[in-house]
């Protein structure tokens, strides 16, 4: 949705707070943002296990969120770092991310590593904050594999 279609008060009286979604609102705000669906135990373990938690907030509607994960001294990482499709375009996503790396940056101890794994064509935001794509000269490539339960 475009600027002109968002009240500036509604952007105005946005909160955002170091905490994580009660997991049936995580459920519901992954699925309606298109990041699939999870169960109940799921989501309250997920939630639990994270180090760092960030919500945005327009009144009590949950409209953007991000956590970290990691062993909490060495490794950090960031995930799901979600915003509403009718919120994007406004910052959030920048202001979340913006708050969790000034909490890794206290937090985590010189040495550490923070890292993440974007979607393809978000490269781009994440390289504001210092990231970098991968591979490097340095670096291979980062990977990933998704399990899947046979029924």
């Amino acid at each position: 949705m475009a600027l002109e279609g968002i009240a500036s008060k509604h952007i105005a009286s946005l909160s955002f707070k170091f905490e994580p979604p009660l997991p049936g609102e995580f459920i519901r705000f992954r699925a309606a943002c298109g990041w699939g669906e999870i169960g109940e135990d799921t989501a309250r373990a997920a939630l639990n296990a994270s180090l760092l938690a960030v919500t945005c907030r327009s009144g009590e509607k949950l409209v953007g969120c991000a956590r970290v994960v990691g062993d909490g001294v060495l490794y950090f990482y960031i995930q799901d770092v979600i915003v509403s499709s009718d919120w994007r375009g406004h910052g959030i996503g920048k202001r979340i991310v913006s708050l969790l790396m000034e909490r890794l940056e206290e937090r985590a101890p010189n040495g550490a590593t923070i890292g993440l794994m974007a979607a393809a064509g978000k490269e781009l935001f994440y390289e504001q904050f210092g990231f970098q794509a991968r591979p490097t000269d340095r670096l291979g490539a980062g990977m990933t594999q998704f399990v899947k339960k046979s029924t």
